[in-house]
């Protein structure tokens, strides 16, 4: 018996260990170099996984719809190192950036796989994106001392690409729809206060980075949620109001959200030049490696096929944009793929927000579905295939699937009549 109990009590342990870990992950998104930390926290708790699943100490259940979609992007992913133009490259990044994605997926999925374990995650989000929110604004403007009018994250010792202008829309977005959401079901007021002055942090400091991909998908995803919701009526109309107030109180911003920017934006010139390429692989792409696109002398042939009165005159390596990214890799085969993978996490919510009256708040996956659609248009300006717009991307995903688990569980149980809820 002894040794029974010892047995329940290490994996206990060990169990324990992982969550704590994996929750120091997600807490780490946000923050830029703390690479060592992050890699500790995925491979530690992978590592405990794999200890418990081997010795049965613990059951783990794989089974998502999201798995199928899954393994068929990582097979064509594979069968890109056939035609790859970089292989080594190419087999790095599949490792790095696709499979390391799904096993933070499936180490959310079966750690915090209640509606509990969603609602500690949420709160994990909030409060790092909130204190790297403000630690960024407070170190950039009054520590570095750059004026209000310029973008937070663009320039000077703050900026660095991991965590560039470009990329915080994605944390802070999430954050700031997973703090409104939270507020609403909280009851407490210190902790809904709080979560308010979260809100207000990450939301400034979305506004701050001038990115315009990031602002359109906030104001799209507060007003989406907020109506539906019906609790936010009064945010989703001050805040488009106070967005476009901050917007013209600034040249520098007023500029870049004008009609002449947008027409004359060196995206532009990037979309074409790639499109050069898609042309010489429509269907199976260059292989699923990145490091080709960084390179000015790959690059510079496709470059070079662009009208001279549209070149970015930067020139600009990266695509800028998670679609077309995609489809230059792994070719409109692959674009398909990941739209498979979008459109089954949107069918998941829409299941859980059916069936889950009684399991989760109704907010949650209305409040999941508009934060992911934010992702998906901010993948439109921006790189998402790496770092935390990646993280994000695929905690959006691990916690639909914990709500849509969530529901399923109990429209399973059986109801006080002996029938289904």
């Amino acid at each position: 018996m002894s040794l029974l109990h010892d047995g329940a009590d290490w994996s206990k342990r060990l169990e324990q260990t992982v969550t704590v870990l994996i929750g120091l992950f997600v807490f780490f998104t946000p923050f830029p170099h703390t690479t060592a930390i992050k890699e500790m926290t995925f491979y530690l708790p992978l590592a405990g996984m794999l200890v418990l699943a081997l010795s049965k100490k613990r059951v783990f259940s794989w089974a998502t719809p999201l798995t199928m979609p899954f393994a068929v992007l990582a097979a064509w992913s594979a069968v890109g190192l056939l035609f790859a133009l970089d292989r080594p490259n190419t087999f790095h990044d599949i490792l790095s950036h696709l499979l390391k994605y799904y096993a933070v997926y499936f180490l959310v999925v079966q750690f915090y796989s209640s509606q509990k374990g969603f609602d500690t995650l949420a709160r994990i989000i909030v409060a790092s994106t909130a204190l790297f929110s403000v630690g960024a604004i407070v170190y950039y403007y009054p520590v570095l001392g750059h004026s209000f009018s310029e973008r937070l994250g663009h320039s000077g010792r703050f900026s660095f690409f991991e965590m560039s202008a470009n990329y915080m829309g994605f944390v802070t977005v999430f954050a700031a729809l997973l703090s409104m959401n939270q507020f609403f079901k909280e009851d407490h007021r210190a902790l809904k206060a709080l979560l308010a002055l979260c809100f207000i942090a990450t939301v400034t400091a979305t506004l701050l980075t001038q990115t315009r991909g990031a602002v359109i998908a906030l104001v799209l995803a507060v007003i989406l949620f907020a109506v539906s919701n019906r609790r936010g009526l009064v945010i989703a109309v001050l805040l488009p109001v106070l967005i476009a107030a901050v917007i013209f109180a600034s040249t520098g911003s007023r500029e870049r959200f004008s009609v002449k920017s947008m027409q004359s934006n060196e995206r532009i010139g990037i979309v074409l030049m790639y499109l050069e390429m898609i042309k010489e692989h429509p269907v199976k792409g260059i292989g699923f490696g990145m490091e080709l696109l960084q390179k000015k002398e790959f690059m510079t042939p496709y470059y070079e096929r662009v009208p001279e009165a549209d070149r970015d005159p930067g020139f600009h390596v990266s695509p800028h944009n998670f679609y077309l990214d995609v489809t230059v890799r792994l070719g409109v085969v692959g674009l398909l793929l990941y739209l498979g993978i979008i459109l089954t996490a949107f069918r998941m919510t829409w299941q859980s927000r059916g069936s889950s009256a009684e399991s989760t708040d109704r907010s949650d996956t209305l409040c999941l579905a508009a934060s992911f659609g934010a992702v998906l248009v901010q993948s439109i300006f921006a790189d998402a295939s790496f770092g935390a717009p990646a993280t994000v991307f695929y905690l959006h995903l691990a916690m639909i699937t914990i709500l849509w688990r969530t529901a399923r569980m109990v429209g399973a149980s059986p109801s006080p009549a002996g029938g289904n809820p």
